[in-house]
This record gives structure tokens, sequence and C-alpha cells, in this order.
């Protein structure tokens, strides 16, 4: 028996559906090639898209695969936020503190002085002294010291 006798056959028992997979697969390799007989050319291209419809598709994909269950992403991002608020509340206390700080600490004419009491008139007898001088302003201040330019 020869390739087209053998394909003839073949075909009837797919029509009649009793051919096995492997049968199947001679089927649709033959009627992909170039080679098919006049009187089975106009099969031809019904077992070419049947051959197409049952070829399985092959991932693109070669790499690993990603564990789903533990690490899927929103589980991910739900952690990586927990992770950022914590950070964020840490800094956070670490730079905010809740008693006030009422110290005070200054250089008056080379003297180490912590008294607030001290500071501020200090600071109060400084005010003066500007404002006595017309200058009321930092700007005016400058033009002083460095001239008028």
């Amino acid at each position: 028996m020869n390739k087209d006798e053998e394909i003839r056959i073949l075909v009837a028992r797919f029509m009649d559906g009793d051919t096995t997979l492997d049968e199947e697969s001679k089927l649709y390799c033959y009627f992909s090639g170039n080679e098919v007989s006049d009187d089975l050319l106009p099969m031809r291209e019904y077992f070419r898209s049947i051959a197409v419809m049952c070829t399985p598709k092959r991932s693109q994909y070669k790499g690993k695969p990603v564990l789903l269950g533990l690490l899927s992403r929103p589980l991910f991002i739900g952690i990586a936020a927990s992770i950022a608020l914590l950070v964020a509340v840490g800094v956070g206390s670490l730079l905010w503190r809740s008693e006030p700080q009422d110290y005070c600490e200054a250089y008056i004419y080379n003297r180490y002085v912590t008294s607030p009491g001290t500071v501020m008139k200090e600071v109060d007898g400084t005010l003066q002294a500007i404002r006595q001088d017309g200058e009321s302003n930092v700007e005016g201040q400058l033009h002083n010291i460095f001239g008028n330019q």
C-alpha cells in the first residue's frame, strides 16, 4: 500500500471519527506538506485549519516561574507599604520630640551664656541700638557696613 492509499484510508477513518491522535498527526503533516495528491487537494485547507487549531501554543517565556501564591503583586505591595510606613513612623518619632525645648545657648562678648533672660536682654539692647541709628532694616545696615555702592 502506497502513501496516498494510506492517507485516503486515514481520511475515511477520520471522517468516521475512528482515528487515533497519532493517525491524525500523520494526516496533519501530510496535508501541511507540498506533495498532496490531486484528488485530496480539496481537503487540504480543511486539515490545515484543524492542524492550526490543534497545535498547542508554546510559551515564549523560558524563565523561572513566579511564585504566585506567596509573592502575588497585591501582597507584595502591601508588605512594601507596611515597611515604608514603619520606617516613616520610626524616623518621625526620632525627629519629633514632645517635650518643649526651653534652653538657650549664645556667645555674648566671647562668653558662653545659657540663661534665657541674659540672652533676651542682649537681643533687646542690640535691637534698640539698631533703631537709634535710624536703620531699621538689614539692607540699610549692610549699606552702612559695606558702603553705599
